[in-house]
């Protein structure tokens, strides 16, 4: 009889290796007999007959390769038609274990498994995760609008670590929806569809826009795109007054708020929310703030572009190099301060990480923090660089809650230490008082002018060590927290005394003692006591922690679960916990300073500091280092580490916080300049 030789090998018409080298691979010793003899002693293997874990590997292998490994697991569609036996086996309904494994060849683990706790991963999570996502990606690949989609595919580039970049791109053509999308809705006619309408929509949009730039093809871009796409990212920056830039109101330090806070002023400035369905669970998260996306997008097209054939012609007219503006007693930047600028000032984009593909049938689906191809990354490359960007979603949505169960670390200590390079961006101040008088409506994309201006900085990072007590807390006349002045109070000042900063506190009359952070060092700071690097708003640093104990997940057991019937990933009676680490440090300033070089191209200012815990939200003042200098001003930045930039907004301080100040956009990015800037 031969028949069962010839039902397993119906699939080879759709496998891309031969069916033999499947059986062999997942069968080991089973003979198989020949399709036209029949071996003395041996009787031919019927498809029923073989075991529920064999048919497993098989279909895992007929999926698993290089050549299989984009789009969905189509290949399993014809193996379901072998028998009803077969289909049983290796079905989504019957087999979730099969399509965990899959999802795990598929796309990225490394992220979730640090970041969520075991209840999210469980056999039934991963699978419905996987039939989530090739929904999404084939309504991406058509381009078809969805929210849901959107937030699947920010979320994707937030745990990539190569597949899920791979899946998106190289699959689904994201870049090519995001710039039909870009389009198709600023000519929308619909109001749901249109642009500064859908808080949440522009936020994903101009954020997936940012994390799927690259300096090559930015250059190729069609010129009606580009016009479109600069005409939008001005709009969001010259009323960014408007737009979501922070994820608490800058004017609230310490947070979370009490009941008797102004709680009408804080919901109106409340950062847009959204529940979705992550890993199965419904997940409450805050839209990702639009403004360092915008700012970063559109910064990114402009360095793009900058090269010798468009340096700025006011070069022509300057001292060459500081050596001859010094003997022309010239001050300011010189042709070769603007030559680095135009063709130096590069901020960092994400790189892309190269999926490593796992082709083998691991008995245990667990896999830890460095088992998956987050391994093949450097520490600050692949779904790491995004650890922070994701507590502040999942964490940072709600001002009035604080123990949320999957925060984490939002600021890495030492973060802020070291040379920063980029650039200012500067708003037509006539355009921007009309916008905020009301004289003018929303301005149109060909009137939009902003200016971009270099921005370079040395800064030092100094932590308050427990069991001293941090400087207090400043307080404008409307009794708020005092953010013009960087939330420090009025009159504070800063003794360098080489290994640590003493600040004196004019509220209590007594002087803080403030470490210094060691850049680039293995240690903190130059005393020899060992302290965590993170650092949470409770004075810890945070490990995801679950409330059920460590359970495996072998092949006798498909959903990982508790008692005859009650599942870990059942929301109704599980919840996430996490638990605090100590990291010694109570708070955090930043002092700085221009520096030499830069500032005598571009002005010398002094400036200081503090991190806001809750959400690593960083707030710098910048002063005139020259007293007959004041006529400069002095500008508060505000805004969030996101990989290797620090980005944000400013505006200037003397006009009140209940008023629109002159503002607008920043960005710089850490350089390995030390000396250049002392």
């Amino acid at each position: 009889m031969k028949r069962s030789v010839h039902i397993i090998a119906a699939p080879v018409f759709f496998l891309n290796r031969p069916i033999k080298s499947l059986i062999r691979q997942s069968i080991h010793c089973l003979e198989v007999p020949s399709p036209t003899s029949t071996m003395p002693g041996t009787s031919p293997v019927h498809a029923d007959s073989i075991s529920y874990g064999i048919w497993e590997r098989i279909a895992f292998y007929a999926v698993a390769s290089e050549e299989t490994f984009l789009g969905p697991p189509s290949e399993i569609c014809s193996m379901l038609l072998i028998s009803r036996s077969v289909y049983h086996q290796i079905s989504y309904r019957r087999n979730t274990h099969l399509y965990a494994r899959i999802f795990g060849f598929k796309f990225d683990l490394a992220a979730p498994t640090r970041r969520l706790s075991e209840r999210w991963r469980t056999t039934a999570c991963l699978a419905s995760e996987l039939i989530k996502r090739f929904q999404a990606l084939r309504r991406i690949k058509s381009r078809q609008l969805h929210v849901e989609d959107l937030w699947t595919a920010y979320l994707m580039m937030l745990e990539s670590d190569g597949r899920n970049e791979a899946q998106l791109l190289n699959y689904a053509h994201l870049e090519e929806y995001l710039k039909s999308l870009i389009v198709y809705r600023t000519n929308s006619q619909a109001q749901d569809l249109m642009w500064f309408k859908n808080p949440v929509v522009d936020s994903l949009v101009v954020w997936l826009l940012w994390v799927t730039s690259e300096r090559g093809s930015i250059r190729c871009e069609d010129s009606q795109l580009r016009h479109s796409i600069i005409g939008i990212l001005h709009s969001l920056i010259i009323t960014g007054y408007q737009h979501s830039s922070v994820y608490a109101p800058d004017v609230f330090f310490t947070l979370p708020l009490c009941s008797g806070s102004d709680a009408s002023f804080a919901r109106a400035l409340q950062v847009p929310r959204s529940e979705i369905i992550h890993y199965s669970h419904r997940l409450q998260l805050a839209a990702p703030v639009i403004a360092p996306a915008a700012i970063m997008a559109l910064v990114v097209r402009a360095d793009s572009v900058q090269d010798l054939t468009n340096v700025p012609r006011v070069s022509h007219d300057l001292p060459r190099n500081r050596a001859e503006a010094i003997a022309q007693g010239h001050n300011g930047p010189t042709a070769a301060d603007i030559f680095d600028f135009h063709l130096n000032n590069r901020i960092h984009i994400v790189d892309r990480c190269q999926p490593v593909l796992d082709t083998r049938f691991i008995e245990d689906l667990d896999v830890d923090d460095e088992s998956d191809t987050a391994a093949s990354c450097e520490v600050n490359t692949g779904s790491k660089r995004h650890d922070q960007d994701w507590y502040r979603l999942v964490a940072c949505h709600d001002p009035w809650v604080g123990d949320m169960p999957l925060r984490g670390v939002v600021y890495g200590l030492g973060s802020m230490a070291g040379s920063w390079a980029g650039r200012l961006i500067e708003v037509d101040l006539e355009l921007l008082t009309s916008l905020t008088t009301g004289h003018q409506a929303n301005p149109s994309h060909s009137t939009i002018s902003v200016r971009h201006r270099p921005l370079y900085w040395q800064l030092q990072e100094h932590h308050c060590l427990s069991p001293n007590e941090p400087v207090s807390l400043g307080v404008d006349d409307n009794f708020l927290d005092d953010f013009l002045n960087a939330w420090l109070p009025r009159g504070v000042t800063f003794t360098h005394l080489g290994d640590a900063v003493e600040v004196y506190d004019p509220l209590t009359g007594r002087t803080a003692r403030y470490e210094t952070v060691i850049p680039r060092s293995a240690a903190l700071y130059s005393k020899t006591e060992k302290l965590s690097r993170s650092w949470i708003c409770d004075e810890s640093d945070g490990v995801i922690a679950d409330n059920v104990p460590e359970l495996a997940s072998g092949l006798g057991n498909p959903d990982i679960s508790i008692g005859p019937s009650l599942s870990i990933d059942d929301d109704d009676e599980y919840c996430d916990t996490v638990s605090h680490l100590s990291s010694g440090v109570s708070d955090i300033l930043i002092t700085g300073k221009t520096g030499e070089l830069y500032g005598d191209a571009w002005g010398h200012y002094t400036i200081y500091g503090r991190v806001r815990p809750w959400d690593g939200l960083t707030a710098l003042l910048r002063i005139p280092s020259d007293p007959s200098e004041d006529h400069l001003g002095k500008w508060i930045f505000k805004g969030y580490l996101h990989d290797q930039n620090f980005v944000g907004r400013w505006r200037e301080t003397s006009t009140p916080m209940d008023s629109i100040g002159y503002q607008g956009g920043f960005v710089v990015y850490k350089t390995d300049d030390e000396d250049k800037s002392e």
